[in-house]
């Protein structure tokens, strides 16, 4: 099931991979499974950890389909993590949203599981802005499509 769909080139993102706070998130079986396109966040000890609530920090986009071995193997997943970039993504809530809209990550519900995607700023300056909308789902065959503007601090 395709949930996240780049649309630019990939040479200009840097995608780094990182270890998981929680590496039985990679594994298919697990109750609630990390998927492509979902945002992890960095924890204090450096590793990628699914947050709560709305994001006051920066959070990334895991790249890589579920179930692959090498990811279970090692504890590790792929990320954008520097670089801007265009995408469709199913890992969103697009209530109340039009085109050039701010998006955060915040909890939305993926196939009846919670999940860590993309809506609407609740409180600006207070939510971290990861991207803007440039197409809504209605007229993008459910995806909802950005643009990332998350190039670094």
């Amino acid at each position: 099931m395709l949930l996240f769909n780049l649309k630019s080139e990939f040479q200009t993102i840097h995608r780094r991979s990182f270890e998981l706070a929680v590496p039985a998130l990679l594994n298919p079986n697990n109750a609630n499974p990390l998927i492509e396109g979902e945002f992890l966040q960095l924890d204090t000890a450096y590793k990628m950890a699914r947050g709560t609530g709305v994001s006051a920090v920066p959070s990334f986009a895991y790249f890589a389909e579920q179930g692959r071995y090498e990811t279970q193997a090692i504890g590790k997943g792929p990320f954008l993590y520097l670089g801007a970039y265009e995408a469709d993504t199913k890992v969103m809530d697009a209530t109340g949203l039009s085109v050039g809209d701010p998006l955060t990550v915040g909890d939305v519900t993926v196939a009846t599981l919670t999940r860590r995607g993309l809506l609407a700023v609740a409180t600006p300056g207070t939510d971290f802005v990861v991207g803007y909308v440039t197409r809504l789902p209605a007229a993008n065959n459910n995806f909802l499509r950005f643009i990332s503007c998350w190039t670094g601090i």
